[in-house]
């Protein structure tokens, strides 16, 4: 891995701007710390400056495990796209399918809720589940003992039917529809939308790897924080590198405006 704002990546960069980029982001440990509790994180002003600017001038996407609802009050700014729950919400087109995820997802959590085992995930505090409709997560960040209460969670969650899709990210399971897309997918169906030709993506977590992982040439990959194994072809080393990357984005594509035609305001909010 390269560090993206050395020179030699930063002539990379400039050069994945040239032509009709598009310019991606996961929101939590990339645009916003994360934090004990999930609702307090929140993008620093700086930032949402930063961020609102960039979108003035070229298609910025903002793809999140997070649910629509709960990612657009952070944002701050209106992106083109706004991606929910790793993919399954908010694609253009892509409503009929995301219906039958929230089906699938309204199953499993009328099955979760209705356990009574006295030894199962329930009886283990610093486990939290969270509903965010098109998919579930299940949060063990608190428990005491977090590698026992993944084992408790996975043996429990592979009972489920159909049986989920499991993404590990940092001590939380989500629970994905089977063929709900992955944020790769995600960032696929967005460049056929936009008639962009090119994409950055930059994302922290283990759900970022399903965009690093398909290696497409048309798409420059960012990891924040250094990671041996990880799929992505340059890193930053912290959030305040985000904002030194998006700042140079910005003077980059200075004096070149493109439609800032929104499709974010075209996805409806959802229930918590």
């Amino acid at each position: 891995m390269r560090y993206a704002l050395s020179s030699a990546s930063l002539t990379q960069v400039r050069n994945t701007l040239s032509g009709r980029p598009m310019l991606a982001f996961d929101i939590d440990g990339t645009l916003a710390p994360i934090v004990a509790e999930p609702w307090r994180a929140h993008i620093s002003d700086e930032l949402r400056a930063c961020l609102r600017s960039l979108a003035a001038r070229t298609p910025v996407a903002i793809i999140t495990g997070r649910a629509v609802k709960d990612a657009r009050p952070m944002l701050g700014f209106s992106p083109h796209y706004l991606i929910g729950n790793h993919g399954a919400e908010g694609i253009p087109g892509f409503e009929r399918q995301s219906t039958a995820f929230q089906r699938v997802c309204g199953a499993w959590l009328a099955e979760l809720s209705a356990t009574t085992d006295a030894h199962g995930w329930r009886a283990m505090p610093g486990i939290m589940l969270e509903d965010k409709q098109y998919s579930l997560s299940f949060h063990y960040r608190h428990a005491a003992r977090p590698a026992l209460a993944r084992q408790i969670l996975e043996e429990r969650v592979a009972r489920l039917v159909p049986r989920p899709d499991i993404v590990h990210g940092k001590r939380v399971l989500n629970l994905l529809a089977p063929d709900a897309p992955h944020k790769g997918g995600a960032l696929q169906s967005l460049l056929g939308h936009s008639g962009c030709t090119r994409a950055m993506y930059v994302g922290d977590d283990v759900t970022d790897e399903d965009v690093f992982r398909m290696r497409m040439p048309e798409v420059l990959s960012i990891r924040v924080g250094r990671k041996r194994k990880s799929a992505a072809e340059m890193y930053l080393k912290n959030q305040a590198d985000v904002v030194r990357l998006v700042r140079r984005l910005v003077a980059m594509l200075d004096g070149t405006r493109y439609p800032a035609r929104s499709h974010a305001a075209s996805v409806s909010p959802v229930a918590q």
